[in-house]
Order: C-alpha cells, then sequence, then structure tokens
C-alpha cells in the first residue's frame, strides 16, 4: 500500500478502483459493456480526475492518508462532497 500511496504523491499515474465501473466500449472486442473507469492523477498529486475527459470531472486532494486518499469538491450551489478511496482498492495502470 505505501508503494500506491507514492505514485499517488508523485503524480501522472493511472488507476482504477475496485467496484468502480462506467458503461462503454472496450475489451479485445470493442464491445460496449460495463468495464472499469479509469482514474487520473494530475502532476502535482492534488487532484484526481476520470481519465476520460480532458477537462471535467474530478475531485481535489484533501490528504494523502496512511490508508486512503480523501477527496473533496463542490458542486455549483456550493454543496461540498467528500469521499474517499482505499489504497486496498486502488489499481495502477503502467
Amino acid at each position: 500500500m505505501s508503494n500506491i500511496k507514492e505514485i499517488i504523491e508523485k503524480g501522472n499515474a493511472k488507476f482504477t478502483v475496485k467496484g468502480i465501473t462506467e458503461y462503454r466500449r472496450g475489451g479485445e472486442n470493442k464491445e460496449y459493456g460495463d468495464f472499469p473507469k479509469v482514474f487520473r492523477v494530475n502532476e502535482g498529486g492534488d487532484a484526481i480526475y476520470e481519465d476520460e475527459y480532458t477537462f471535467g470531472r474530478g475531485m481535489n486532494v484533501k490528504k494523502i492518508g496512511p490508508t486512503c486518499i480523501t477527496l473533496y469538491t463542490y458542486n455549483m450551489l456550493g454543496k461540498r462532497s467528500v469521499g474517499r478511496i482505499n489504497y486496498k482498492d486502488i489499481t495502477i495502470i503502467k
């Protein structure tokens, strides 16, 4: 888990989270189905975005703790949302 923490802190990494999928085209046959959603960490390691979009949906990193990453964002009405990702659920994509 400490290896995953170091990779996230450095930035410029792509990863998937266990149980988080999206309906899209993928796989060997390029057929539609539920596939793991790919996330990317920005260069500074202070924000995480969906890899599918160049701009847009992402969350800021509040804390990179010993067991999980704490994220936050604000919606268009100013309401704050907080989420956590456990390192044990992260798979780094090379």
